[in-house]
Parts: structure tokens; C-alpha cells; sequence
């Protein structure tokens, strides 16, 4: 347990600021790009939930935890294993180099999130017909899973759905692989993951409602959010380049 504690602050004094504009990708990337893309898997999971005569039931149910601690397994485990081949495939004098580059691109990519345009000149079809074959693959893979509530098929469907391809989670594994740090890498993707999970609480909550009006409503703040985001990562990865930082 101190040796998790030490961790921790150790994680928090190095990569604060990392772990920070991770959290908030997470919290507004969450309510303008995942209401949209895994907003109707979480409405799916909810729908029956109008039926349920406990409040505490329902509200319990909504909050997913399950299907949420499964998608922050797969994240973490993915940046882990990100983390762990940027330390072991570059060699010590190329690492700061590289984490610069990978910083550069995460910043881009939460960049691309904001600026409709950009993200467009970004998608190639082929890349596209590649992520839509892979997302349907993992449909299909999921689909038992929506069979029974019960909470281990909700954390095995969040622990599938997390490898579902996006921009924003493409932008924060980018970011963890920059530390070299799979410990490091893990915080910062369960802070992306803990980020997404009140704009998908509300979707759950809202239903179709929440699916047609949330993205617009949070339209304008997010974009904000994630221009503040991709500058935090450009300014921490010049800061890495400046003299006297070596």
C-alpha cells in the first residue's frame, strides 16, 4: 500500500499536468465525440432501467460501473503496453526525442477533435474502411455480452468496447507512450477514462434525448477545452526540447 501511495505521488510530481489535460480530453472529448460514438451502446445497457421501482437501483444502474471498469481495463493495459515499447524499442538518448514527437502528435490529434476540418483532411477512406471493419468486428464480438445484465457481462463489454478505434483515445495513448512510464501510462489512462464517464452517466440518464442535444449543447466549451488540451501537450513537449531541460 505505501509502495502504491509513493507511486502515486511520484506519478502526480512528474506527470501532473499530463494526467490533468488527460482527465479533461476525457471529461469534454467524452460529451461531444463519445456521446456519439459509444452513446448507443451505454442507452442500450440503460433502456430498461424506466422499469426498475428503486431509485438506488436505478441510479446504480445507470452509473454502469462495470461496463466503465472494463473499458478502463483495456485502456490501461493499452497504455501500458504503449508505454512499455516506447521505453524498450528507443534507445535512452532518442527517448526524449521520441516522447517530443508523440507529445507533438497527441496534441494534434486533441487538435483534430476541435477543428471539424482538420479531423476531416486527417481520416483517409482507407484508414476509415479499416476502422469500420474493425468496429464491426468488435460488434459482433460484444453482442452476447448485452444478453444479461449481469455485472460480469457489462465489465466484459466494456473491456471489448474499449478497443473500439477513436481519435481521443488514439490522442491519449499517444500521450502515456511519451512518459516511457507503464505505471505512469496506466494513471493517465484511467484519468482519460474517469474523464468520460459523467457525459455517458447523462447519455444513460437522458437516453435519445441526451444523444441529439448533448453534443450540441457542450459544443462550443468542448472545442475550447480541447484547443487547451492540445496547447498544454505542445507547450509540455517544447519544454522538453528547451535548453537547460536535457
Amino acid at each position: 500500500m505505501e509502495f502504491l501511495l509513493s507511486h502515486c505521488q511520484a506519478v502526480i510530481g512528474d506527470h501532473g499536468g499530463l494526467l490533468l489535460t488527460l482527465f479533461l480530453g476525457g471529461l469534454m472529448g467524452s460529451a461531444t465525440h463519445c456521446v456519439g460514438m459509444c452513446g448507443p451502446f451505454v442507452v442500450a445497457q440503460t433502456a430498461s432501467l424506466e422499469k426498475t421501482p428503486s431509485l438506488f437501483a436505478r441510479v446504480r444502474g445507470l452509473a454502469l460501473m462495470p461496463y466503465h471498469l472494463g473499458r478502463m481495463t483495456t485502456y490501461m493495459l493499452l497504455g501500458i503496453l504503449a508505454a512499455s515499447l516506447s521505453g524498450m524499442v528507443f534507445s535512452v538518448p532518442l527517448q526524449r526525442g521520441i516522447a517530443v514527437v508523440l507529445l507533438t502528435v497527441a496534441g494534434v490529434l486533441f487538435l483534430a477533435s476541435a477543428v471539424p476540418s482538420l479531423k476531416r483532411s486527417m481520416g483517409p477512406r482507407l484508414l476509415n474502411g479499416w476502422v469500420a471493419r474493425f468496429g464491426a468486428g468488435l460488434g459482433r464480438v460484444a453482442k452476447p455480452f448485452f444478453q444479461s445484465p449481469t455485472p460480469w457481462h457489462r465489465y466484459a463489454l466494456g473491456v471489448t468496447l474499449g478497443f473500439l478505434p477513436c481519435g481521443l483515445l488514439a490522442a491519449a495513448l499517444m500521450a502515456v507512450a511519451a512518459t516511457a512510464d507503464p505505471i505512469s501510462a496506466a494513471f493517465g489512462m484511467a484519468a482519460f477514462c474517469v474523464g468520460t464517464m459523467p457525459a455517458l452517466f447523462l447519455t444513460g440518464a437522458g437516453g435519445r434525448y441526451a444523444l441529439d442535444h448533448l453534443p450540441i449543447r457542450f459544443s462550443t466549451l468542448a472545442r475550447g477545452v480541447m484547443v487547451f488540451n492540445s496547447l498544454s501537450l505542445f507547450i509540455i513537449a517544447g519544454g522538453m526540447i528547451l535548453p537547460g531541460n536535457h
